[in-house]
């Protein structure tokens, strides 16, 4: 379908599509700011939200150690799915629900803590993308079909679903590990202690999980949806260019802010820049999905006196004339590999996406929904 050019930069798409789980892809692995931050991996399931939630443990971690620490998203990932099968709903016949958000992990932490990969599941330690989680959700979803296991909801009890997922996660016997050893082991978050970039203040992982705070566009943390309008109102815009400023403000001061979209790879140009003009060039969204992703460095235009202030480190002048300039795109550290032949413009690990992009529109079965969906950031910003 066709895009209209005076709705281009409101991204106004008359597009029909489904809102997915987490999308597994790729990008890549470049020190551009100060931001401690941590080897990218890369997915193998919908759980983009995990490896989210883990990188931003990953920078508190290191900020407080100096050391990188290999945070187990699969250890998250059994729990995740123990915690959906304990519902007792039927499992979909094509696909396993893998997704969630901030809110999800958060209570994830809190209820069954964090481990180091090797604490685990350690033939995965050194592993970019983990092999368990797929095999987990393959067995998972093949024990859901009439006369599996896990078939009949009325039979499964808490330890019909941890002796399944035991099995699940052990991809047929190759990995040996021991969950009831490793919840006694675990790192409780009320125990974790972790140091502010900033203020060098020290709080548990608790405590900081319930600092950091979802923003929001409308009034409430719902990005999505906003009557069916096709362009934002006013009022929204405001409330753009303050999330905006209080984005710039969280990252001059080296926070991992968290962000979560809707991807459109049709949208990403040969450099691996997620943009409108890209978008409307190619006329449809094409593979899509939801993603949760970390930022790490941003790009401003028409600033004052210097035009446009690159990536990378600036001095403390320099940050305070970025936030008079205008937000031109994001950098972001993805959970989608680096360096895969099947998407070159990936790169390293990171990608970048304009805020044109972003603070976009596109219609999803009638109702306009923004590509973005979410910003978490840490206290005082």
């Amino acid at each position: 379908m066709k895009f209209h050019k005076q709705l281009l930069r409101a991204a106004c798409l008359s597009l029909g599509v489904c809102i997915l789980a987490c999308e597994p892809s790729e990008v890549s692995q470049e020190k551009i700011t100060s931001v401690a931050h941590s080897p990218v991996k890369r997915q193998s399931i919908g759980n983009c939200w995990l490896y989210a939630q883990a990188t931003w443990l990953e920078s508190m971690l290191k900020t407080t150690t100096g050391e990188d620490i290999n945070v187990s998203e699969t250890y998250w990932t059994y729990w995740d799915l123990y915690g959906k099968l304990e519902k007792n709903e039927p499992i979909p016949d094509e696909e396993f629900p893998t997704g969630g958000g901030w809110k999800k992990s958060v209570r994830l932490i809190n209820t069954y803590g964090w481990l180091k990969e090797d604490e685990f599941i350690p033939e995965e330690k050194d592993f970019v993308m983990s092999k368990a989680q797929a095999c987990a959700v393959t067995y998972i979803q093949d024990q859901g079909k009439e006369g599996g296991t896990l078939f009949d909801v009325s039979q499964r009890t808490p330890e019909l679903i941890r002796q399944e997922l035991d099995k699940g996660f052990s991809c047929q016997g190759k990995y040996k590990f021991d969950m009831n050893t490793a919840y006694k082991n675990r790192h409780l978050a009320s125990s974790t202690m972790l140091v502010d970039v900033k203020t060098r203040e020290e709080q548990s992982l608790e405590t900081w999980l319930g600092l950091w705070k979802e923003a929001s566009v409308s009034g409430g943390n719902n990005w999505g949806y906003y009557e069916g309008k096709k362009l934002p109102t006013e009022a929204e815009l405001v409330n753009y260019k303050k999330i905006e400023q209080r984005i710039k403000r969280a990252l001059n001061d080296h926070q991992p802010v968290l962000l979560s979209w809707f991807v459109s790879f049709n949208a990403a140009n040969e450099k691996g820049l997620f943009n409108l003009s890209t978008l409307a060039q190619a006329g449809e969204l094409g593979h899509s999905g939801g993603h949760m992703i970390v930022l790490y460095d941003y790009t401003v235009t028409d600033v004052p006196g210097r035009g446009t202030l690159p990536e990378g480190d600036l001095s403390d002048d320099e940050k305070t004339l970025a936030l008079s300039g205008n937000l031109e795109y994001l950098v972001v550290k993805n959970s989608w590999g680096a360096d895969r032949p099947d998407r070159p413009w990936l790169g390293n690990g990171y990608s970048r996406l304009s805020w044109d992009y972003l603070t976009g529109r596109y219609d999803n079965e009638g109702v306009f929904s923004n590509f973005i969906r979410g910003v978490v950031l840490p206290p005082g910003y």
